[in-house]
Order: C-alpha cells, then structure tokens, then sequence
C-alpha cells in the first residue's frame, strides 16, 4: 500500500553503510599531518615576547648599576662591591646578547636564554627576602622565558 522508502530518514542512493550520518567536513579518517607542518626558521609572538624580557632584564641591571648603586652607597658610606657591579654589568650584557640571537633565531641565543634565566630566578629569589613583589616579577618574567624558550624549540631548526 505505501510506496515509498522503507527508511525516510535516509536518503535513497546517497551514502554507504559504513559511513556514519552528518557533514563530510567531520570525515578525519583521511587526515594526516605532514611531517613539515612544523614551522622551522620563523620568529613567533611568544619569541619576541622573551626576547623583549632579555633585553628589558639588560636595562635594568644596567639602570641599577647606573642609577641605585651610586645613591645607595652615597647615603650609608658604604662603597659597594665591585664585584657585584662588575656581576650586573656582564649579567646585563650577556641578557642584551642572548635577547639579539633569540631574534636571530640563533641556537646559542635559545641556550644562553635559558641559562641567564635560571640565574635570573636565583636572583628573584634572593631579591624576595627585601623586595617581595619585585622579587615574585623577577621569578615570573624569567619562568616565561624559560617556557618560551623550551617550547619554541621546532623555529630555532633551520629548514
């Protein structure tokens, strides 16, 4: 008596059994990942970012040498120790350096990045005992650098 499809739901002569219903944009049995989807030699956001805290961790080593170390033994008549100035004034450099091969996309840079970093966090952490909050910015801003120059690790390969 009643004529047409057995199944309304399913369109006649459209589709197989196999292939579940909906769009065939939600399809991923063919997707593949080419293996040179990784992007080699090309500067991202985060990279800049860690490089813009190098550098900005370089002034400020430098603007405490020139700036608060003058004040800070003018004022108690103490002199301070050459030695920490001369500690700031490399420690300063070398961020200025690591900042420039981080945008060079440089291995060195990545690696030296990294290790100012750690001595970075070692200088928030004692710089927490005086000043907590600039010590906590100082352990952060030097975290960041460390993860971003960890997990950027593919734009640093040459390809």
């Amino acid at each position: 008596m009643n004529e047409g499809p057995a199944d309304p739901t399913q369109p006649s002569g459209s589709g197989s059994a196999s292939t579940p219903p909906g769009s065939r944009f939600e399809d991923l049995t063919n997707f593949e990942v080419p293996s040179d989807a990784v992007a080699t030699g090309h500067r991202t956001a985060i990279l800049v970012t860690a490089a813009v805290v190098l550098f900005a961790g370089a002034l400020f080593a430098v603007l405490y040498v020139v700036l608060l170390l003058p004040f800070a033994s003018s004022e108690r008549g103490s002199s301070v120790s050459s030695a920490l100035v001369g500690f700031l004034l490399v420690y300063g450099s070398l961020q200025a350096v690591a900042g420039v091969l981080v945008l060079l996309l440089r291995q060195s840079g990545r690696w030296l990045g990294i290790v100012l970093a750690v001595v970075g966090i070692g200088l928030g952490i004692a710089r927490a005992s005086s000043t907590p909050a600039s010590g906590l910015v100082t352990i952060l801003l030097n975290a960041f650098v460390i993860y971003a120059l960890a997990s950027s690790g593919p734009a640093f390969r040459r390809g």
